[in-house]
């Protein structure tokens, strides 16, 4: 039985001036999947990123989420047979959706280097995100006609709280936590918006060991409590390794390997793009 594809990019290229950042990239991500997106720095990982969120529209190519288009832009003359019945050349279309309906379709990221709201509490950081769903307008909340949805999302922030541990920290100023659990607060975060798919770039950043260790295994208990799919960034090996199921490994924008952890590990490729090699 085929895997159920939750996130589709078909030859994304993106293009700023004369530097290709991103040079035909195929990549998937099916259900239920914790898959790697490794790299040297520069090699386009988090371009990939901001083409799924729709921070860039793709200078070409397509990507899908769940089957439907979410970003897609074929020039004339760049169409490589994907359109069955549309001749090459003749063939001109353009998609791109904005961040905030991006997420709302079920996609949520995290950032390299951490974005909470500093002066704001834990619980108020995953609130501000169960926003994204608030159905309240300017009528609406003047009149106080929401008061009972807004009682929901606080209901509902502090069972996300207790379900990932930061409970006793609700009422903490986000910025006082340990390193550790203010990653795992932005991971809250992200959860509030209810993605099916999370996007984690470079989680396991400053961590040390345990910290980095701590992060696997509750980067892979969410993924099963809260049925998500997830693509993350990362450099840290032995973290990439040990959650990934599969791997991509980008080289200058171009994809140069794609999969098992232990096949990438030993693809002459991979090491030389990492290590290089003697003349």
């Amino acid at each position: 039985m085929s895997k159920e594809n939750v996130l589709r990019l078909s030859d994304v290229t993106m293009q700023f001036g004369g530097v290709v950042a991103l040079n035909n990239l195929n990549l998937e991500v099916n259900k239920g999947e914790i898959i790697g997106l490794i790299g040297p720095n520069g090699a386009g990982k988090t371009t990939a990123f901001n083409a799924i969120t729709g921070v860039y529209p793709p200078t070409n190519g397509r990507v899908e989420m769940n089957g439907e288009v979410i970003a897609e832009n074929f020039p004339k003359g760049k169409m490589k047979g994907m359109y069955k019945g549309q001749n090459e050349g003749k063939y001109t279309k353009s998609v791109m959706l904005t961040p905030d309906k991006i997420t709302k379709r079920g996609i949520a990221r995290t950032f390299q280097n951490i974005r909470l709201f500093k002066e704001l509490s834990v619980f108020e950081n995953v609130l501000i995100a169960k926003h994204m769903h608030y159905k309240a307008n300017l009528a609406t909340a003047t009149l106080m006609i929401n008061a009972k949805e807004e009682k929901r999302m606080r209901e509902e922030t502090m069972e996300l709280l207790t379900l990932l541990g930061l409970e006793k920290n609700k009422d903490d100023v986000s910025t006082s936590l340990p390193y550790g659990k203010q990653r795992h607060l932005e991971i809250a975060r992200a959860l509030a918006t209810k993605p099916t798919l999370l996007l984690l770039d470079e989680p396991a950043a400053g961590m040390n060991p345990q910290e980095s260790d701590d992060l696997m295994h509750f980067v892979s208990k969410i993924r099963d409590d809260f049925d998500l799919s997830i693509l993350t960034i990362e450099h840290h090996m032995q973290f990439v390794m040990g959650i990934s199921e599969r791997i991509y490994v980008l080289d200058y924008g171009t994809l140069i390997a794609e999969g098992t952890p232990s096949e990438i590990q030993n693809n002459p490729r991979v090491i030389e793009a990492y290590l290089g090699v003697d003349d």
